[in-house]
Formats: structure tokens, sequence, C-alpha cells
């Protein structure tokens, strides 16, 4: 037999529940409304990594990010270009930004920037050369290319090893002349960014005039970090979820197929260089 009282108890203990219910639908409706916003990733214009056209951005790592997120499930992401690295970097400390594009890891930016474990990309600077002279031109040391004419882009920082390398430098005020002045032969030798060089070489005819020499010069690892600052949720588990892609990405073909859309048969080569060493 059920006493008044007991039938009290249940009403109180139902409206509790109720209650618990309610608070935990908030909650929920909270969580996905926040991570329902859209995820702002800034970069800078450097082709072939990053660039607009039109309003519509392309590039390698533009390619990675959107292949990485489409298997995350996430679809609201906009890629937003800035002028400057110190405005990119200005934006990602006060969290105006959540992902920043292509960065190279140090101390400094280690404070206001989360890093996944796994670099997308390993950027070189290869001394490049004439595609004649492939044959007689070798890099293992520095003495390799004594007698050799050197040009380098005033400004440029490459490694204290080469600037104190005894080398015939002569540098130049823009590394854009680097390449013409080579194919004119006044140098014979130029240190220059390997992605960048083969991808604008490809696409003003010139590719087949130049040869590169390995091992590189400088080799960096990059990443796309996320801004500590950002209220975008679960970051941290969103760069393991990153990492987990990047690392089927490389091993299922889809890496190196986006070099290869961008860089042609010297995608595959690059592969090869980072990864089958």
């Amino acid at each position: 037999m059920i006493k008044p009282n007991d039938t009290s108890l249940q009403r109180h203990a139902i409206y509790q529940m109720g209650g618990v219910f309610f608070a935990l639908c908030v909650l929920l409706f909270s969580y996905h409304t926040a991570a329902a916003r859209t995820l702002i990733i800034e970069c800078l214009n450097e082709p072939p990594l990053k660039w607009s056209s039109n309003n519509k951005p392309l590039g390698i790592d533009v390619d990675i990010m959107t292949e990485v997120l489409r298997e995350m499930g996430i679809t609201d992401f906009t890629f937003r270009f800035v002028d400057t690295g110190r405005r990119l970097l200005h934006n990602a400390k006060q969290g105006d930004s959540d992902i920043v594009l292509t960065l190279s890891l140090n101390d400094e930016r280690a404070r206001y920037l989360l890093y996944p474990d796994e670099a997308h990309l390993l950027l070189d600077w290869r001394f490049a050369i004439r595609k004649e002279d492939k044959n007689h031109i070798r890099f293992s040391d520095f003495s390799d290319l004594a007698n050799l004419r050197i040009g380098a882009a005033a400004g440029y920082s490459y490694t204290q090893a080469f600037w104190n390398s005894g080398l015939d430098i002569e540098t130049v005020a823009r590394n854009d002349l680097l390449i013409p002045m080579l194919l004119q032969q006044r140098f014979d030798a130029v240190p220059v960014n390997y992605l960048s060089t083969v991808f604008e070489t490809i696409q003003s005819g010139e590719r087949s005039r130049i040869a590169f020499l390995y091992p590189p010069l400088r080799r960096a690892a990059y990443y796309n970090p996320f801004s500590k600052a950002s209220d975008y949720p679960d970051k941290k588990q969103f760069l393991n979820e990153y990492d987990r892609v990047i690392r089927e990405m490389r091993s299922d073909g889809r890496l190196l197929a986006i070099f290869e859309r961008y860089l042609g048969p010297d995608g595959l080569d690059w592969w090869q260089s980072q990864y089958s060493q």
C-alpha cells in the first residue's frame, strides 16, 4: 500500500530527474553551439603553400588542411589571409584566429601556440644550379663549391656556416633575382627555397633549365599550430585527431597526391627526399 507521503517523494524525485535532464540538455546544446562556430585558419600569401585567387584559397597547405577537416567531419571553417607575419602572430596571441598555417617551432611561439606532434612539411633550402652543370657540381661540403660564383639575397640568414664558409659569395638586393642571374651565368650556384623555386619555375617555363643539389643547405619542420588563446573547444582533442589524420594521409598516398597536384613530377622527388631517407 502506497502512502500519501510516498507519492510526494516520488513526484519530487521525478522533478529532480527532470531538472538534471534539462541541465544536461542545456550543457550539451551550449557545447555544440560553441563547437559549431566557424574555425578561423589564418595564413600569409605564400605560393605554392597557400594563396588567394579570386577570393578562393589555394595551395598545398590549404588542400592538406581541407582534407584533414573533411576527415574530421568539420565543415564550418574559413581561410583568412593577412598581410604580414607580425599581424599573423599577433592575432594568434590574442585568440583572434584559431589555427595558423605553416609555422616552424621555436620557444617563443610555443608560449602562445599549441603545436601538433606531426609536421606536415619539411621545407628545404637547396643550392640551385644550371641543368647543364649537374654532372660536375656536387655538394657534400662547402669546399665542393670552392671556385664557384655563389649568389645570395641580402638579409637572408640561410645558415651561419654558409656565411662563414669562405665561398665567393655576392649578395643581391632581392631573392627573386637569384634564378634569373643564375640562368644568365652571372652565378654558378644560388641558395633558394626549394619548394617555391620549383613551383615558380614550373609557372615560368624554366624548370627544365635548373637542377638542385642534395643534401639541403637547411631543412626545417613546419606545422599548423593552434592558438592557446582561442576559445574553440577541445583544442587538444582536435590536435590528437589532426595528428592521426596526417599520419594516415602520409601512409595512404593522399599527401603525395597533393604535392604532385602542385609540383608535378617534382612532387614525388620531394616526397621521397622527405620520407624515404
